[in-house]
């Protein structure tokens, strides 16, 4: 929801909203939305134009590439285009500097992600520190030294042929003071569109094959974390389209609907470029 604040912004900032000079100030103010970008591209489709002043969009196209998002600035996404359906905001809301909208909105995204890029990104510090609070034992750990024993450290991804992921991090053993190379090769298939269903996983522990039964509970914990369906109680539907890993890199095609009463409206703020009535 950023890149459509940032868009919705600018456009009631300006007082002849038509053609190109439109377009340059909203791309704009979508590179002041992010922690970088390559290149940005935006159309804004709006007939007749005076209803940008009462906060209606009939569509608005983005076409980003190299785009590096201030909630994970260390991840570089090859490629986004993004395009909405009508917009419909709430005019007074945005003048205080609030995002709200009127009615639902809903668009259409595809994302690209590379491999360099990824790894690149699974070296990072943020990653590094989000392992360091991952805490969990091995089947049959149950005391608190048990819990603590054991970290990751070194992850990184191979995009396979055949939508697969090759997922490679090690095992450090804190007490024995030594690593364990994991691998967790898998494929990946949709179901219903919201959620994915891990096939075919094999995982190896210094090159050799795990029990069935841990792999069957790394699967199932793995499987209840890839469903959409959970972001439905903050009033986000989304639904991926299609799912593709080829020529190492990955597309997602994934459509996404927000309720104008959804709490994740609650956390954006509008830049202050919004005219206050007169």
């Amino acid at each position: 929801m950023e890149i459509l604040t940032a868009i919705v912004a600018t456009l009631l900032a300006i007082i002849a909203p038509v053609g190109t000079v439109v377009d340059s100030l909203a791309a704009n103010a979508i590179r002041e939305q992010l922690a970088g970008a390559e290149h940005i591209q935006v159309r804004v489709d709006n007939v007749p134009n005076f209803q940008i002043l009462r906060g209606r969009i009939n569509q608005a196209r983005v076409a980003g590439r190299g785009i590096y998002l201030r909630q994970l600035p260390d991840l570089r996404i090859a490629a986004i285009d993004l395009e909405t359906d009508v917009v419909d905001l709430n005019v007074s809301r945005l003048q205080r500097g609030e995002l709200a909208l009127d009615e639902p909105a809903q668009a259409a995204l595809r994302l690209r992600l590379q491999a360099d890029d990824v790894n690149t990104f699974l070296q990072s510090a943020q990653v590094d520190s989000w392992l360091e609070t991952l805490r969990f034992s091995l089947p049959g750990a149950v005391d608190d030294r048990e819990l603590n024993r054991y970290g990751l450290a070194n992850p990184s991804v191979v995009f396979l042929e055949g939508d697969r992921l090759r997922v490679m991090v090690d095992l450090q053993d804190r007490v024995a003071n030594e690593d364990i190379a994991i691998a967790l090769d898998l494929g990946l298939a949709l179901v219903s569109g919201h959620r994915f269903q891990l096939v075919d996983p094999v995982l190896t522990a210094d090159g050799e094959d795990i029990p069935p039964q841990l792999l069957a509970a790394v699967v199932d914990g793995i499987s209840d974390q890839l469903t959409l369906k959970r972001l439905e109680t903050l009033g986000l539907i989304a639904r991926v389209l299609e799912f593709r890993v080829r020529d190492n890199q990955l597309d997602l095609a994934i459509f996404a609907k927000i309720e104008s009463t959804s709490p994740l409206l609650a956390g954006q703020t509008a830049p202050q470029a919004v005219p206050s009535s007169p």
